[in-house]
């Protein structure tokens, strides 16, 4: 059975959801959509029209491509293109989502589908088999929380990403597709003794990206479809027990990368508890000292937030400042690292290593992201491999109230006076020019009824 359908969208579409129907016959066992349009790129603008695909069985979610440049799409029972996921092609109404990520104008887009059922036997494949890591007890784990592949608009396979993971001898390793799951089941068929596999989306709407971290269902990310608004859909995301990021948040945006910044007025940061500071390599168009200084406005604010860092890989490179996050975790697990990441119980790094602890004069103790309460409290750093020529700052509440040239390794001890001082307190390691090469979560002072 073959079916063709036809359209046409301009500037006025852009970043909509737009729904084609079509019926799939009882016995089907092939389904293959060919799809394409033009023009692809803008006139006059230089820039790519960026139309992804969101496939719906009558059931559930089978999977998205990301800006799809390739438009050929098949599943089956034991196989899919990447993006999508296999299995039963059940009978009945599917639909298949243009979601206009970018339409610009002057363009009138022409568009069409070419969609294939088949009742041919497939041939069976084996699915992947889970692997298993075993538990190494309470310590510091190394790892990256944001990385893609060819199942969304990454340059390399799940294979790949491993290889990387391993290469800088990572503990822990994520993949967070856009607005697909369907590497999740080859990442974890890595899973081993030296490396941890933790699942995870990005939720990439069309004015701001999220990561939902340690999920291996697919999550609706579509504004408008499954949740009215972006905090409606952080709960959903925590709800399906998710932990949710705010990805990259003073990203260059549109056109240039569409919905990369963060645009959504009702949630600065509202819900959101944990945002994504460091992005890739430190400069660039992240522009990540803008999210660290938006990180302490918020921390400012009264909002008791954690910071992490994500490569957000899209393909082989080598990296000149390589940033992880440095996780203290009970045990090397997918549960363990999460549980410590909302608690904030890490530090960013591209090498230095940090320990940042604290003792308040009521006798209460704490390490990065506890909250420490106490007329005074004693903050303690130890830190080891700096470079020659960094320079260590103590942010007491955004502003710099000490900073000292430092070696490779060595301790110091501050007290805070926590009615006059300030309320949260960080460490950052820098290079003489600025460049950022690592900076701890936050010791909060006060008590838990001084922040939201």
């Amino acid at each position: 059975m073959k079916i063709r359908i036809d359209g046409t969208l301009d500037y006025r579409q852009n970043k909509q959801h737009l729904a084609h129907a079509f019926s799939v016959p009882a016995g089907a066992t092939k389904l293959t959509i060919h799809f394409d349009y033009s023009p692809k790129i803008s006139q006059g603008q230089a820039q790519d029209n960026a139309l992804s695909l969101t496939l719906f069985d009558p059931q559930r979610c089978r999977g998205a491509r990301h800006n799809n440049k390739d438009r050929d799409l098949t599943i089956t029972a034991y196989s899919a293109t990447p993006g999508y996921t296999p299995g039963a092609l059940q009978p009945g109404i599917w639909t298949v989502w243009i979601d206009t990520h970018r339409v610009l104008p002057p363009d009138l887009i022409s568009y069409f589908f070419e969609i294939d059922v088949s009742s041919d036997p497939v041939e069976a494949v084996e699915p992947w088999k889970k692997g298993s890591t075993a538990p190494r007890g309470a310590g510091w784990y190394r790892g990256d929380l944001h990385g893609h592949t060819f199942h969304s608009d990454g340059r390399w396979d799940v294979p790949d990403l491993v290889g990387y993971a391993r290469d800088y001898q990572l503990d822990f390793v994520t993949l967070s597709d856009h607005n697909t799951v369907s590497g999740l089941a080859q990442l974890d068929s890595f899973r081993s003794d030296d490396l941890l596999t933790i699942g995870g989306m990005e939720l990439t709407t069309y004015y701001g990206h999220a990561l939902a971290l340690g999920v291996r269902e697919w999550i609706e990310w579509r504004i408008g479809v499954g949740s009215a608004t972006m905090p409606e859909l952080a709960d959903r995301a925590w709800q399906a027990g998710a932990t949710f990021i705010i990805a990259h948040p003073m990203s260059v945006g549109d056109p240039f990368c569409t919905g990369c910044d963060w645009a959504y007025e009702d949630m600065t940061p509202g819900n959101g508890r944990i945002v994504e500071v460091w992005n890739s390599e430190w400069g660039g168009d992240r522009q990540n000292e803008l999210s660290l200084q938006l990180w302490y406005r918020w921390l400012n604010q009264g909002y008791r937030m954690v910071g992490t860092r994500g490569s957000d890989i899209h393909r082989p490179l080598e990296y000149t400042n390589a940033g992880f996050d440095i996780v203290y975790a009970t045990e090397l697990s997918e549960a363990a690292i999460l549980e410590a990441i909302r608690a904030g119980h890490l530090y960013l790094s591209s090498g230095p290593r940090l320990e940042l602890t604290a003792q308040g004069s009521e006798g209460a103790s704490g390490m990065m992201g506890d909250l420490v309460p106490g007329e005074s409290v004693e903050v303690r750093l130890n830190w080891s491999n700096c470079q020659e020529g960094d320079h260590l700052r103590l942010i007491v509440d955004g502003k710099r109230v000490d900073e000292l040239s430092v070696a490779s390794d060595g301790r110091r001890t501050w007290t805070l006076m926590a009615a006059e001082d300030g309320r949260w307190c960080v460490v950052e390691i820098r290079a003489p020019d600025g460049e950022l090469h690592a900076v701890t979560n936050p010791i909060f002072l006060g008590s838990a009824a001084d922040w939201r």
